[in-house]
């Protein structure tokens, strides 16, 4: 049953990781005859990378507010009755056909046609990623109970999946689309993802019912947001989340420009980064639960929010020799990111479902729908800073403004870690 609920997260964030590791670039493919766009830099290309970092900060905006709704929708879709679990059937096949359509557009298209695939793509993409997540992510509280222990390893195969994902983006996708091309590669991500984001309805535990709490059952939406937003430890851990998010984000869309610029290899070569962060990684997430109970799961975030933002800030010297060879460097400084990693992202799901717990509607949904509204909306700000980046690195700045974008990776770290300390603390002298 968990490795059923495991391939839901791995499927959905696969689909998250291919857009986003690999829109910038396909969006700066080099165009040759048929209808083309000049970029700021004055490259014949697909897309202008900056211009389509600026829809997608529009996108993840709408996509943002979309995630209370589909909150709200949930916990009222259980409180009506009904299991959370079937709602993942009815929206898992639009986040699908998205992906396909954003990487649909091709050379010989009009400008206009490639704008309307790429557009409408995005649209199908963010909605139904929003409408499958969040239920999907609330059934850690619908399959554990009451039952603290299977909470915390539900939350931990969250994060786990979320990295395997990445890994699976990082190794598998670049060998796909050099052998492939975008279009085809999209397609095989899609059609396996289908797969893996119908497993999680059948990892329902035996005896599982859908009859909701009674708080939850006569609360409404408006009042689970005003408890949320009140809730100072909730906010506070939403600033971690967001820095540690929007840092994983630019370093995902940075991976192909470092693997390709900076240390000279082929988009395969991302595997490179990748081996070592896995290597250090997936094999932390077995320590996560220790800890969360011998430091705390805050106290966890913050000091690993901290050691992961010095690793990026470090990152800054990729394409040096420090040891060995540049790519040598590169993979240790990846390898050192990989336990704080793991450690932020195998305690996101316990820190929401415990926040949501403390309140007295219990809208699991609605937090976890907060949760992503506030996620989406700076990781949209994200990869708009790391198109600005790319675009810029075709100019005067070249190398120095791919180094940029690990730099910037590591300051949402610090400022996230900001923002929980200045929060926290407020919400004590109160």
């Amino acid at each position: 049953l968990y490795a059923l609920f495991l391939l839901g997260q791995v499927g959905i964030m696969s689909l998250a990781r291919f857009f986003f590791q690999w829109i910038l670039k396909f969006a700066d493919t080099p165009v040759e005859g048929g209808a083309s766009i000049t970029s700021d830099a004055g490259a014949i290309t697909l897309f202008s990378a900056a211009t389509v970092g600026g829809v997608l900060l529009l996108f993840r905006v709408f996509d943002g507010v979309t995630d209370p709704v589909a909150g709200a929708v949930s916990d009222r879709w259980v409180a009506a009755g009904k299991e959370r679990r079937k709602l993942l059937l009815y929206f898992l096949l639009l986040p699908v056909i998205g992906l396909i359509l954003c990487f649909l557009p091709a050379a010989e298209w009009s400008i206009t046609y490639r704008w309307v695939a790429l557009v409408s793509g995005m649209f199908l993409f963010f909605v139904g990623y929003t409408f499958y997540a969040i239920p999907y992510w609330s059934l850690i509280e619908d399959y554990s109970g009451a039952d603290q222990e299977t909470k915390g390893k539900l939350s931990n195969l969250l994060g786990a999946g979320l990295l395997v994902a990445t890994g699976i983006g990082f190794v598998i996708s670049p060998i796909l689309v050099n052998a492939l091309g975008y279009t085809l590669a999209a397609a095989i991500f899609g059609i396996v993802a289908l797969g893996c984001m119908a497993a999680p309805y059948f990892a329902s535990p035996e005896g599982l019912k859908a009859t909701p709490s009674t708080s939850q059952s006569e609360a409404n939406a408006f009042q689970a947001f005003g408890e949320a937003f009140k809730n100072k430890k909730f906010v506070a851990v939403l600033c971690l989340f967001c820095g540690s998010q929007m840092s994983l984000t630019i370093l995902t869309s940075a991976a192909p420009f470092i693997a390709t610029r900076l240390l000279a290899l082929e988009e395969s070569g991302v595997a490179l980064l990748m081996g070592p962060l896995l290597g250090t990684s997936i094999p932390f997430f077995a320590t996560t639960p220790f800890f969360a109970r011998r430091f705390g799961w805050e106290r966890s975030m913050v000091g690993a929010s901290i050691a992961l933002g010095l690793v990026y800030a470090c990152c800054s010297i990729i394409g040096k020799d420090l040891f060995i060879s540049p790519v040598f460097t590169a993979c240790i400084l990846f390898a050192s990111g990989g336990p704080m990693i793991a450690l932020l992202l195998g305690l996101e799901g316990l820190a929401i479902a415990e926040c949501a717990s403390e309140g007295e509607t219990k809208s699991t949904s609605v937090y976890f729908g907060l949760f992503n509204l506030g996620v989406k909306i700076l990781n949209g700000v994200a990869i708009f800073i790391a198109g600005i980046f790319a675009e810029a690195s075709r100019g005067e700045l070249g190398d120095t403004a791919i180094r940029g974008m690990t730099t910037a990776a590591g300051g949402c770290l610090f400022l996230g870690v900001a923002g929980y300390f200045l929060i926290r603390r407020g919400s004590r002298k109160q």
